[in-house]
């Protein structure tokens, strides 16, 4: 498998302040592009980003952020080369407020269809709980329109109801899922309670993208807690729930081409890099294009 790309919120404890270093690690480490978290840019210009990235290789197609940060910093990622601004969690309480949300990403999607990108979602465990007899996640597909695409974690999608939930939003959706992320589970937990709006509380500021308020970096270090608090979850590569043969094949069959590694714990004591380095190297040693 060949262009595999990394979220960079994988580095969890081993960010680095500067982004340009950030580029050079996952590099090094075999990964063909980089997928932006947290509205995170390392503060750096359209024209700085650019050299950073090539310098190393990488390429880029995606960036994570809030749903109140995605109008703030659309034309920053458009002039750096991004296609999807994606939603990386948001508080879905009830079938209505899914239905809420799936206007506001169709409004945000509109807006950055002027700009030739489109606007995403990606899942976690929360989006498969059902209300009015349907997941979260179906409510948003069956609601949003060709501005607003998917990015589905099949991590999470396995965690909540196992590896058949995976094949069959990928089957049942061809064409609304334009990128994966790789993750591995270890074992199905079912759909965690929804997320508290609190958690969203706090919104971007009016600061150029990439830099970061008190309040964003407190966020981050909670989550990056709630992310030790999975460890037990995470294995290798290739020893969870999933095979990523079958994905792949599934995903060639429906169009998607950006798949991007997310992980969100260490395991068996090792670092954060190598387990890093050894998802990227399983994926292009066992898995086919």
């Amino acid at each position: 498998m060949k262009n595999v790309y990394l979220q960079l919120y994988s580095l969890g404890p081993c960010t680095s302040q500067d982004m340009v270093e950030n580029f050079k690690l996952v590099s090094e480490m075999g990964y063909a592009g980089v997928e932006f978290a947290g509205s995170n840019f390392g503060g750096l210009s359209v024209e700085d980003m650019k050299a950073a990235l090539a310098k190393y290789g990488l390429k880029t197609r995606s960036a994570h952020m809030q749903y109140a940060a995605v109008e703030r910093d659309l034309q920053y990622m458009h002039d750096i080369g991004i296609e999807y601004a994606i939603i990386a969690m948001h508080p879905i309480a009830d079938h209505a407020a899914a239905l809420e949300f799936a206007k506001q990403l169709n409004e945000l999607g509109d807006k950055a269809a002027k700009l030739g990108m489109k606007v995403g979602y990606h899942n976690h465990t929360q989006e498969f709980n059902v209300s009015e007899g349907e997941t979260f996640l179906k409510t948003l597909l069956d609601n949003t329109n060709e501005n607003v695409i998917f990015e589905l974690d099949c991590g999470w999608a396995a965690a909540a109801a196992g590896k058949e939930n995976v094949m069959h939003y990928l089957t049942e959706y061809a064409g609304r899922f334009k990128a994966i992320h790789i993750k591995e589970n270890n074992k199905v937990i079912g759909a965690e309670p929804p997320f508290n709006p609190a958690m969203f509380a706090a919104r971007p500021s009016a600061k150029p993208a990439g830099e970061l308020t008190e309040e964003d970096k407190k966020r981050i270090d909670e989550m990056q807690k709630k992310r030790l608090e999975r460890e037990s979850w995470n294995c290798p590569t290739g020893q969870g729930l999933l095979d990523w043969n079958e994905v792949k094949q599934l995903c060639n069959k429906t169009g998607i081409d950006l798949f991007v590694v997310e992980r969100e714990a260490s395991y068996n004591g090792h670092s954060r890099l190598y387990c890093l380095a050894e998802d990227v190297k399983y994926l292009t040693e066992n898995v086919k294009d």
